[in-house]
């Protein structure tokens, strides 16, 4: 049967949910390797569950790019892309740049407590899924404050991609305490109005994500 985690937060979830982060922890952790199938019935049958939490949480992963779906084969375990990596990597850059000089000036005290209170709750969280969530709101509320819906449309087309992304990172200790100092040199910046320092920590924190998944995308390639 499926081992209950003691966390009394985990414990009150949906079962299909518990089903999701187990896989999903076992993708970023490299035990199911890319072009692994998993099949509904295998996977209920090694957790303890019935198939129906096991279809919720394949879609959750397809839906979060982990795995893609085939009517024949399952879900079959997604590699990092290169050229999906560079692709996003740049948009996002000049999508976050962008935000950050159109909110910088006009950035709420409310907006601004929430960006330094995330960053409280990324270097106490544990969590990895709670972590990466916290993360994905940071940037959330750069683009709020920005007030552009053609510019958050844009953002939202490469969610599926960064939401992931955030998932590895949030499972690297040295990662997530790097993104910590990341994102409060960044609120520091906009506290200050300095468009020019928010820009290059928000830069190097792009760059710095972006190497950090070009690392696992060639652990990825090494292990298979």
């Amino acid at each position: 049967n499926m081992v209950k985690e003691p966390n009394s937060f985990i414990e009150k979830m949906p079962l299909s949910e518990k089903v999701y982060r187990i896989l999903a922890k076992k993708i970023i952790d490299g035990k199911l390797v890319p072009g692994t199938k998993l099949k509904e019935k295998h996977v209920a049958e090694e957790l303890g569950v019935s198939p129906t939490p096991v279809r919720e949480a394949f879609k959750k992963l397809s839906g979060n790019g982990f795995v893609e779906i085939n009517p024949y084969n399952g879900a079959v375990v997604k590699g990092l892309d290169e050229k999906e990596i560079n692709d996003v990597y740049c948009c996002r850059e000049a999508l976050e740049k962008m935000a950050l000089s159109e909110s910088i000036t006009k950035f709420s005290d409310k907006a601004l407590k929430e960006l330094f209170a995330i960053v409280k709750k990324e270097s106490t969280t544990t969590d990895m899924m709670e972590i990466s969530v916290v993360n994905k709101q940071f940037h959330r509320i750069i683009f709020q404050e920005a007030d552009n819906k053609t510019l958050i449309q844009l953002i939202d087309m490469l969610d599926m991609v960064i939401s992931r992304d955030m998932k590895y990172s949030s499972c690297d200790n040295k990662r997530r305490r790097e993104i910590c100092k990341e994102h409060t040199n960044i609120a520091n910046a906009i506290k200050n109005c300095d468009v020019v320092g928010a820009t290059a920590a928000m830069e190097l924190h792009i760059k710095n994500g972006r190497k950090y998944i070009e690392a696992c995308r060639r652990n990825t390639v090494i292990s298979k």
